[in-house]
């Protein structure tokens, strides 16, 4: 089995300070500069039940099971910073995160494999920081959060440049500040006023977003690139697919570039992971079997997961169960 989203966390502000500079270092520790909440994810800040553990990785080590042949640590805590203002201390602050991740981790476990957090301010910054890890083989993937610029922009573009140069899928995970903040991707209608509101509404910036990607052409450009899906559910996907493939079909004429159904390149370059923000009902896993059996990924997202991220696996249709279990990430991930 392979999990594709596990959540390392740095565990106090003290821990990165030997990997900012000087002047970075004194501001974060003289102002009222704080860690990133472990946001976003359902019941970890709301409902009083705070997630514990995630910044020891031994103790994250022996609590993976055996069953489980490669690990993949996506910082949450690099994700928020898609709202931030100061778009510089946000670069620093993902470059000091990633150098203590993999620092720290990498060495506890054979089997954990690194995503490089990226920051979507500065796209000439997040290939620097692609850059600054081009000699660690355990780098598999890199990750992002969504602002109100959408992927299928030029803005991108070297990003997506970088990636597929470097055989490395971008994944795309919610931020937490959807919907609330200035800078960061909508959602709709006038803006979510509760948390149950947010995280019902999320799926919409991911299907805004794999729009974009699609109908402005970024994967005619990029053949090689994979975007991946996490944290967005699966469920709204299939009804999406319909959709997009109806309206190329009516309105060809807008997008001569895209010379297939939208559903074809979705299938060729679109990932979804299954992780705790999918529902794992016998209805979800019948629209589990309408996308393409490509399409989907498995993700623990512990720790914030449940006490039993790999129950959600129990439904799973015999015929897709190799598939999301490990053979779709060995396909997704080359450097796997």
């Amino acid at each position: 089995m392979i999990d594709c989203e596990y959540h390392p966390v740095v565990g106090a502000l003290e821990d990165l300070l030997p990997y900012l500079d000087q002047a970075t270092a004194l501001r974060v520790t003289q102002s009222e500069f704080r860690l990133p909440p472990t946001m976003p994810h359902p019941g970890a800040d709301f409902e009083g039940r705070p997630v514990e553990g995630g910044s020891d990785p031994a103790v994250a080590s022996a609590s993976i099971p055996d069953s489980v042949d490669q690990v993949l640590l996506l910082a949450p805590q690099t994700l928020p910073t898609a709202g931030w203002l100061h778009h510089e201390l946000a670069a620093e602050f993902i470059h000091a995160v990633n150098r203590h991740i993999a620092e720290r981790w990498l060495p506890v476990d054979p089997r954990f494999r690194f995503v490089v957090g990226l920051t979507p301010h500065h796209p000439d910054q997040a290939v620097r920081e692609l850059e600054a890890f081009d000699g660690v083989d355990a780098v598999v993937a890199a990750s992002i959060s969504l602002i109100n610029i959408s992927l299928g922009h030029e803005y991108f573009h070297p990003l997506f440049a970088a990636l597929a140069a470097r055989g490395l899928p971008l994944i795309v995970h919610p931020g937490g500040g959807e919907g609330e903040l200035p800078g960061v991707v909508g959602l709709g209608g006038s803006g979510p006023r509760t948390p149950e509101e947010t995280f019902s509404m999320l799926p919409q910036a991911a299907q805004s977003n794999l729009s974009s990607l699609v109908f402005n052409g970024a994967f005619e450009l990029y053949p090689e690139l994979t975007v991946v899906f996490a944290g967005w559910g699966f469920e709204w996907a299939p009804t999406l697919l319909w959709r997009l493939d109806t309206e190329w079909r009516n309105l060809r004429v807008e997008v001569p570039w895209l010379s297939r159904p939208p559903s074809e390149v979705i299938a060729d370059r679109i990932r979804l992971v299954l992780d705790a923000g999918s529902a794992t009902s016998e209805l979800a896993w019948r629209h589990a079997e309408l996308l393409p059996q490509q399409v989907l990924l498995f993700g623990s997202d512990a720790p914030f997961g449940g006490d039993e991220p790999f129950a959600r696996l129990a439904g799973v249709p015999d015929a897709l169960r190799a598939r999301i279990e490990r053979d779709n990430a060995l396909a997704t991930f080359p450097r796997l």
